[in-house]
């Protein structure tokens, strides 16, 4: 089963590689490793940014993978964030720090183009609309295909729409943190905007839920293809970016793609949380 995700047709759950860098430092052999056999077994999306890692993230992935490889799936990256003193995060929405931070993602990537460049978040000191100019004037120079906002609120959405066509949103969202069903993603579906949610295993929290535990057991699954099932089977643009060091694991969440649950049983998932 494939996704509309910055005009190709892919799989829908993708690899977030932010799990590479920012729980345990995964020595660079393993991480290339499972980089080279995300691609191999058949996944078209790894999501990254130009802070994780504090860019080493992306070198990970340019050096891991060919230029065939990273021309045939989409590595989508972000921009718009900051790491003070490597450790914490803060915003930059600056046009001039997003034009630089993209340059030195395709340069750390080893691309000419991003194929998915997401505004990282809202920076409060800079009107998005700034922030997502300096986005769209990348575009225009070739250096960026498809443009996408992550973090971003209902409200904030439309605000890009004036500017921009927002090709994917991305933002936290799992069995145990909903809080954009009750807007977001209906108007994301409505609008067939991809929705790109991270987190969606709840940092591996929500997998030990007991029930969540005897429903996979019911249905022959485990409890992270049950919950990243009940992501893809709700929204229909959903395209979810689980992140692992292990090929296990990741193996385990591609065969989710394949599952389709029944509205009983997604319903019963609802109330779980």
């Amino acid at each position: 089963m494939k996704r509309i995700l910055a005009g190709k047709n892919i799989m829908h759950i993708g690899l977030g590689a932010m799990a590479l860098d920012e729980y345990k430092e995964v020595p660079e052999e393993t991480a290339m490793k499972l980089l080279q056999y995300a691609v191999q077994q058949g996944v078209q999306l790894i999501d990254t940014a130009d802070v994780y890692g504090c860019g080493r993230n992306e070198t990970l992935i340019g050096k891991a993978l060919t230029n065939e490889q990273k021309q045939n799936i989409i590595i989508a990256t972000k921009a718009g964030c900051t790491r003070p003193g490597g450790i914490g995060w803060g915003t930059n929405g600056k046009p001039e720090h997003i034009k630089q931070a993209v340059k030195e993602s395709l340069q750390r990537l080893g691309m000419k183009k991003i194929w998915l460049c997401q505004l990282h978040a809202p920076d409060r000191n800079i009107p998005i609309k700034e922030s997502l100019v300096a986005f769209r004037e990348l575009q225009l120079q070739g250096l960026v295909e498809y443009i996408g906002v992550s973090n971003f609120s209902p409200a904030q959405v439309k605000v890009a729409q004036e500017v921009i066509t927002v090709a994917s949103v991305q933002n936290h969202y799992n069995l145990g943190y909903k809080k954009d069903e009750e807007d977001l993603l209906p108007y994301l579906t409505k609008q067939k905007i991809p929705f790109l949610p991270y987190f969606p295993l709840g940092s591996g929290q929500i997998l030990r839920h007991p029930e969540l535990r005897d429903i996979a057991k019911h249905l022959n699954l485990t409890p992270s293809q049950v919950a990243l099932a009940w992501i893809t089977t709700k929204w229909p643009t959903a395209i979810p970016i689980p992140g692992t060091s292990s090929k296990e694991h990741l193996l385990e969440n591609i065969k989710a793609a394949e599952i389709i649950l029944e509205k009983e049983i997604v319903e019963k998932l609802d109330t779980l949380w």
